[in-house]
């Protein structure tokens, strides 16, 4: 697997249709700035809002226009098992390097539920898997016990992109899980910190149109508390409207070069309204 920055894609949407072009002009900015792999399909990415088609083309797409150097690593978390091991499955015969799992959304679940979920997926599905702690949108976390007694059973997941924005679980599964494991910050504003602590990497929202995350881990010293002041700037601006509304936004205008971007956003979601977008473009430019 890789050491450093994942960008969990954005789904560039043209009149509601998936828009393979822009797939392929954020590859070639992701390459441009220097992240180690792609991840479509997670949160950023409105995985939920496609149907099991569209997930997988989302996927397939990622995959034929990721240069060299760019692994995919395919979100194929859906709540329902068999679903997700079909999107896996395809995910693996489309070329992906691992599939990332989201834990169990919308029901509440036990820890010994959700280790039975990842346990049976992890018996059918021929490729490493990184399992996804998202508690604040799922309503389940998956702790670093119930991760660790997973990783000893299943030797095919190695890791953990921890989304939750708390650096006690980050810090708990770096102390918990086997060694050699793979965990990832899945919080831009929190990468400094998690880098201190001994994380292998970031997957950060941001390098779908900026560079700072990259910069922030090739970073030392003085240098890093800047690029973490710009970049956590950045992400206060970026809260001030829905997730991941101008993520969105910001690919268009930065990376497609849109001056005035409108219906970027998969149905049912509205674009940012103009008070949004002069919130943000004020912070990006400041930054």
């Amino acid at each position: 697997m890789i050491n450093g920055i994942i960008t969990p894609t954005v789904t560039p949407v043209k009149e509601g249709k998936i828009d393979e072009e822009r797939i392929g002009s954020l590859m070639t900015f992701l390459k441009k700035i220097g992240v180690g792999a792609a991840f479509p399909m997670g949160s950023t990415g409105l995985f939920p809002l496609f149907n099991i088609e569209n997930h997988v083309r989302t996927i397939e797409l990622t995959v034929k226009h990721a240069p060299p150097g760019i692994r995919v690593l395919a979100g194929a978390g859906r709540n329902d098992i068999e679903e997700t091991l079909e999107v896996a499955r395809k995910a693996i015969d489309a070329g992906t390097d691992a599939v990332v799992i989201v834990t169990p959304f919308y029901i509440k679940m036990s820890q010994n539920s959700i280790l039975n979920y990842y346990s049976k997926i992890a018996e059918k599905v021929n490729s490493s898997i990184i399992a996804y702690n998202i508690p604040q949108f799922t309503g389940n976390a998956i702790s670093a016990e119930t991760l660790s007694k997973l990783m000893k059973e299943h030797s095919n997941i190695i890791g953990v992109k921890d989304s939750s924005g708390d650096l006690r679980s980050t810090q708990k599964y770096i102390s918990m899980l086997p060694s050699g494991s793979y965990i990832y910050q899945g919080q831009d504003d929190l990468l400094l910190p998690s880098m201190a602590l001994g994380v292998a990497g970031g997957v950060c929202g941001t390098t779908n149109f900026t560079d700072l995350a990259v910069k922030l881990w090739n970073s030392t010293g003085k240098d890093s508390k800047l690029l973490q002041l710009k970049l956590s700037g950045i992400m206060r601006a970026i809260s001030m409207s829905d997730f991941p509304k101008a993520y969105y936004y910001l690919f268009e205008k930065l990376v497609m070069k849109n001056a005035r971007p409108t219906s970027y956003l998969p149905n049912p979601i509205e674009d940012l309204n103009v008070q949004e977008e002069n919130a943000i473009n004020a912070a990006v430019n400041f930054q």
